[in-house]
């Protein structure tokens, strides 16, 4: 069974949210504080009825309510309003499987009134405790805070019956390798992946040779002698006989007190690389029960060989689960499939690649070096063939407004000769992008090249170039635009002739386009690239 979508409101970022999700594999991307952890929060929270690994009735926390919704309604009663108080609600659309499992959870308890199997959690004021609810809210010295103490969770299935986590038919496990706790928590972390890998005589066997091991402690001549001088101190301490000894309570567990090692080496004091991947792995093996994983930025601290190998990994071991996992890295994005993606963007509803051509999306899985969230992040960018081009734009934008692109949130991109395939991504989610490219000497050429991006087709895409095939690249253009002494002298050159001094920058396009970058002399820069910088 997986969730075919999600409806979340007043969590954290999300004031009104829906998100549609593939059966088997979901990449969610996105600028930072767009909700990627929030959205996986969220999804562990309606399928587990926990916060933090705990019951969410006891880590409830005014934090959870989305900011703007408790402001709203707080500045309400202060005008003598009478609004709803803030509340949280996340449903999982279930997908039915015709199981009687699924039947149990189907109804139309739901904000669509769809009749499907799903969950429901919603975090709302206590009824029994209105009262005490409406003095807090009412006072005029109470902080502008949900007071979570008045607040309850149900917990409940479309059917409108009250669920219990043991009994569901779906479940998640959440694998989150990108916090590095203090090394306690790390251990309990590890200790409990190692936990879920036992079976159950293993745990038990465990737990026996643990409680063993703490009774013998005492039982050491060394330890005696201490003991014996302990209870020879003076009464001062306390009446009753003071000795020290192993933990023996149901509180002290191997699992809280045994560390894994790699090596004879303690989990915490090795690589923090090698830690994130012994933490996936462990919990995607641990995960055999679960039918979905929710994977937070797999690549953390990964070398680019680990990285593709733990791509490989969750590919394979993840291939009979529905995976919703986030991430900032573009290998890994181009490495599962652009066609996984779900953009999250906080003024748009979320967008997906699912009508990108088949070659586009093999080309990056082959491919998957390319800075395609780059691109799909970026307000504005610019598209350049190579380093030359970069560099000679960069220099032209700083110019044109003292300032760098990036300041202004416009990435200079250099793609080589893929535009085509980053141009069909921008399409797809209508980017503002300029493409600065050579006419190479034939102009119908290149219009035929990029027709689909051109005319009233184009969407925000423009494509920048010069139509003198004369002036065929970036070097003879530069040439054209400025004098012969001009150009010798931003680049600590003597050469008599253009001719010889565009040999040099044609055989020295980065030498050249760097000493471009750093100059203090004025240049004029192609009419081209000043169309593109006027973004």
């Amino acid at each position: 069974m997986h969730i075919e979508s999600v409806h979340i409101e007043g969590f954290r970022c999300f004031s009104t949210f829906d998100l549609d999700l593939d059966p088997q594999l979901n990449i969610v991307v996105g600028d930072n504080e767009c909700g990627k952890s929030s959205l996986l929060e969220a999804i562990n929270l309606v399928l587990s009825g926990q916060l933090s690994g705990r019951s969410a009735r006891y880590e409830l926390d005014p934090y959870l309510f989305n900011i703007k919704m408790v402001a709203d309604y707080f500045a309400g009663l202060r005008a003598g309003g009478k609004n709803s108080p803030p509340k949280i609600l996340i449903e999982a659309y279930l997908h039915d499987d015709g199981s009687s499992a699924a039947g149990q959870l189907r109804g139309t308890n739901n904000t669509k009134r769809k009749d499907c199997p799903g969950l429901s959690l919603a975090i709302e004021p206590d009824k029994k405790l209105n009262d005490d609810f409406r003095a807090y809210t009412s006072a005029p010295d109470s902080p502008a805070l949900v007071p979570v103490e008045y607040y309850d969770v149900v917990w409940r299935s479309f059917a409108n019956n009250s669920v219990n986590a043991r009994h569901l038919p779906v479940r998640a496990t959440a694998i989150d390798t990108s916090t590095h706790r203090s090394n306690y928590g790390a251990q309990r972390y590890m200790s409990r992946l190692v936990s879920e890998c036992l079976s159950t005589e293993q745990q038990r066997e465990l737990s026996l040779a643990y409680r063993k091991l703490r009774h013998s402690f005492q039982e050491q001549a060394g330890i005696k002698a201490i003991n014996a001088d302990l209870q020879g101190l003076p009464g001062a301490i306390s009446s009753k006989k003071l000795t020290v000894a192993m933990d023996m309570s149901a509180r002290s567990t191997w699992d809280a007190s045994i560390a894994a090692h790699l090596d004879d080496l303690p989990f915490d004091l090795i690589g923090k690389g090698e830690q994130s991947q012994v933490k996936m792995k462990l919990a995607i093996g641990a995960a055999d029960d679960s039918n979905i994983l929710l994977i937070e930025e797999p690549e953390n601290h990964l070398s680019h060989s680990n990285m593709s190998r733990l791509i490989d990994e969750i590919k394979t071991r993840g291939s009979s689960k529905q995976i919703i996992l986030t991430t900032h890295s573009s290998f890994v994005l181009n490495k599962l499939g652009l066609d996984k993606i779900k953009l999250l963007s906080p003024s748009k509803r979320p967008l997906t690649f699912s009508d990108l051509t088949s070659e586009t999306l093999k080309f990056f899985m082959k491919l998957p070096g390319y800075d395609t969230l780059r691109l799909i992040l970026s307000p504005k960018c610019i598209l350049v063939e190579g380093p030359s081009d970069e560099l000679i734009v960069q220099k032209a934008y700083k110019v044109q407004y003292g300032r760098l692109p990036l300041e202004d949130g416009i990435d200079v991109i250099s793609v080589a000769r893929t535009f085509k395939r980053f141009l069909e991504i921008g399409k797809a989610l209508n980017l503002d992008i300029r493409v600065v490219t050579d006419n190479d000497g034939d102009v119908a050429r290149l219009k035929k090249k990029f027709k689909d991006y051109m005319g009233p087709n184009a969407g925000k895409i423009r494509i920048c170039y010069d139509p003198d095939e004369e002036s065929h690249t970036l070097e003879p253009q530069l040439l054209k635009a400025n004098s012969l002494g001009t150009l010798n002298t931003i680049l600590g050159r003597s050469d008599a002739t253009e001719d010889s001094l565009l040999k040099y920058m044609e055989k020295n396009k980065t030498e050249y386009a760097l000493k471009v970058l750093m100059s203090d002399e004025p240049l004029e820069f192609p009419q081209y690239i000043k169309d593109a910088i006027s973004i």
